[in-house]
């Protein structure tokens, strides 16, 4: 369209919002809504937009909540460290691993709802039964997908200490990045698997030198930094990697041209609208403790 930026490049235009001493990038994502939205996730401010608008109005939404996302972070940045449950949407895209891979979220027939990834895409088939919490089947099938791969992983690094591992896990608790019990079963989070890899690198030693020091003596972190020298700033930069504002920030309506396509937005919202369950379930996890720098 001749004269108005597409969303993707109108977000280059926008100044990175500095947190904590670090320039969080703006990414646009044009997905199945009525309305605009706006997060912080995994160190990005992400923005998602109607997909089916005009760029012009498109480009409102991105200005408005760009600006609101920027003034909470300024007012309060403190209350956004720490993390809450994963949560995915239909038509979002994500990339665990640097892997990218498309949500699709349907209703089906089945009695039980199913979760199925491959050829790029995470296809959910929703049931008649009660589990219909999109993130949290989303969330169980990419733990049970990766769980080989952070296996090998954490094996992989284990060479370098030569201890005698028990079971690897992938956990999707809110409370720790991580965990070795005193049989060495070693657990990692998920959230992990959305972050830059030297996150990942720090929690795996973290927790294969628990298998030396049960405590985090003096004598730990000397282990620890014998394989990740930089760990103090890691443990820092883990806390605003991993922030992210779990209260999302709606577009405002403010007259008829809001909505250019009547019959179209009644379409998506009848799509999109959440039932009572899952505002209820919304509603449970925004009371949750937040994951802070706890390690086991």
């Amino acid at each position: 369209m001749l004269g108005i930026p597409s969303p993707s490049e109108y977000a280059k235009r926008l100044e990175p919002i500095e947190f904590y001493g670090k320039k969080l990038e703006v990414e646009i994502v044009e997905a199945r809504l009525k309305n605009g939205y706006a997060s912080i996730r995994n160190g990005k401010v992400m923005i998602r937009v109607p997909q089916k608008c005009s760029r012009k109005r498109k480009l409102r939404i991105i200005d408005e909540l760009y600006g609101k996302i920027s003034n909470a972070v300024r007012k309060k940045p403190g209350s956004f460290l720490g993390n809450s449950q994963l949560e995915f949407r239909d038509g979002e895209i994500i990339a665990p691993l640097s892997e990218r891979l498309a949500i699709s979220v349907r209703e089906s027939g089945l009695v039980h709802s199913r979760v199925a990834i491959g050829n790029g895409m995470v296809s959910v088939k929703l049931g008649r039964d009660s589990s219909r919490n999109v993130s949290d089947l989303v969330s169980r099938a990419l733990a049970k997908h990766y769980k080989s791969y952070v296996d090998s992983y954490v094996r992989e690094w284990n060479r370098k200490f030569g201890s005698e591992l028990g079971r690897i896990s992938i956990s999707r608790g809110l409370t720790i990045w991580g965990s070795c019990s005193p049989k060495n079963n070693i657990s990692i989070n998920l959230r992990l698997l959305f972050l830059d890899r030297k996150f990942l690198d720090y929690v795996v030693v973290h927790e294969l030198s628990h298998t030396k020091v049960r405590s985090h003596s003096k004598r730990f972190w000397k282990t620890v930094a014998k394989y990740i020298p930089e760990y103090r700033s890691l443990r820092k930069e883990l806390k605003i990697a991993g922030a992210r504002i779990d209260t999302e920030f709606k577009e405002k309506p403010d007259s008829a041209s809001a909505v250019e396509n009547e019959k179209e937005a009644k379409k998506i919202a009848a799509e999109t609208a959440p039932t009572e369950e899952k505002k209820n379930e919304i509603a449970q996890a925004s009371g949750q403790r937040n994951m802070l720098d706890y390690f086991g």
